[in-house]
């Protein structure tokens, strides 16, 4: 089931998506938004890359860090992608969640997805 959060910011130039689905599915699910939006944004002339961005509650990002940062840099490694993370300032007491940003082609950030998306599920688990 995928739904997108239209009310909560209408006049946003971004929407959250949500996706409840086994592991695969959201990454199937993930890379065929990454898909449609990398279209509409060729046809419209927006944007040459569409970043992928996951919230994701500050708890569970520091597993996904690592070390000295050594998991997120296997991460990019491993996929060839720009991950950033919201920085902590960010964070509020209505808005725990932190913002990922990965950053390269559709193949390479859905990789990147299910790895980070490992280290999310291991740190809530």
């Amino acid at each position: 089931r995928i739904d997108v959060h239209r009310k909560e910011n209408a006049g946003a130039a971004e929407k959250a998506i949500s996706i409840h689905s086994t592991p695969e599915g959201c990454s199937a699910a993930c890379k065929m938004i990454l898909e449609i939006m990398q279209k509409e944004a060729k046809d419209t002339k927006t944007a040459d890359e569409v970043p992928l961005k996951i919230l994701a509650h500050n708890n569970f990002v520091g597993r996904l860090i690592g070390k000295e940062g050594r998991n997120l840099k296997k991460v990019e490694q491993d996929t060839e992608t720009k991950i950033t993370i919201s920085s902590l300032q960010d964070l509020t007491l209505y808005n725990p969640e932190r913002t990922i940003t990965v950053k390269g082609s559709i193949e390479n950030c859905c990789k990147a997805e299910q790895e980070i998306m490992k280290k999310v599920r291991e740190a809530y688990e």
